[in-house]
């Protein structure tokens, strides 16, 4: 009854968009913790870390600038700027002295997943629906917040690695907001949102460069409130099945 219920509220194609920019960003996810792992059989310290992990994300903007044409070069550059996060992670894990296992790291992936869900349910009820721009302001404080009091109240390592894959998911979130009619614009969607990246590389940094005075909790600096933004679930904010690619089909 529930799903019946969705299929008439959500038009198909939005629904497509959603989910496929749900497992996007979850392979984006995972490909992160992969490479964070495996980067501790590197033997480099924090700045050599961050410094591949800069070279990477820079590498993927010159391709950008001179590529961006081509939407399969759009996909890679996606993958470039996972192939980064992970640089950025070790090397926060290195600076911290963290080691987590890679099946946790795995873990933590689907738990962030599951908050990019949280963000899509409430918007079946019309009136949150209709007032998408302060939802998605509430959501992202409310974010925040709920994420500090968990750096508050918990002592573990995976609670910084949530925080960072919190931005990460907070950017595909974000770009559900805005109109998209053609596959084109859904692959520059999904490359907007892989930069988010940057926002946890000058985390980092500003963290480390300041000894650790800095606020672990403060990790969803990400978000915002715009007048330009419109719900996914928005009719008017859908794109044409066929313009979507063959992934979910």
């Amino acid at each position: 009854m529930v799903v019946q219920y969705i299929m008439k509220y959500i038009e198909v194609n939005i629904l497509k968009r959603c989910l496929t920019t749900l497992l996007v960003s979850i392979l984006f996810l995972f490909a992160t913790s992969v490479v964070a792992y495996f980067a501790q059989y590197i033997p480099l310290g924090f700045w050599g870390m961050f410094g591949i992990a800069s070279g990477v994300l820079f590498l993927g903007f010159v391709m950008v600038l001179l590529t961006r044409r081509y939407n399969f070069v759009k996909l890679i550059i996606v993958a470039l700027n996972s192939v980064a996060m992970g640089f950025y992670l070790r090397s926060w894990y290195i600076n911290r002295g963290f080691n987590n296992s890679l099946w946790l790291m795995l873990a933590v992936s689907l738990l962030a997943s599951v908050y990019f869900v949280v963000f899509l349910l409430p918007l079946l009820i019309p009136a949150l629906n209709r007032r998408y721009g302060w939802y998605l302001l509430a959501f992202t404080l409310l974010s925040i917040v709920g994420y500090v009091l968990l750096v508050v109240l918990t002592k573990t390592t995976w609670v910084s690695t949530l925080g960072y894959y919190g931005i990460l998911q907070l950017g595909f979130i974000i770009s559900l907001s805005f109109k998209c009619d053609s596959r084109e614009e859904l692959y520059n969607s999904f490359l907007a949102s892989s930069y988010s990246v940057a926002v946890c590389a000058i985390i980092i940094l500003i963290i480390v460069v300041s000894d650790g005075n800095a606020l672990e909790g403060l990790d969803f600096l990400s978000g915002g409130f715009d007048s330009g933004v419109s719900s996914p679930l928005d009719k008017k904010n859908k794109t044409q099945s066929n313009d979507l690619p063959k992934i979910i089909m």
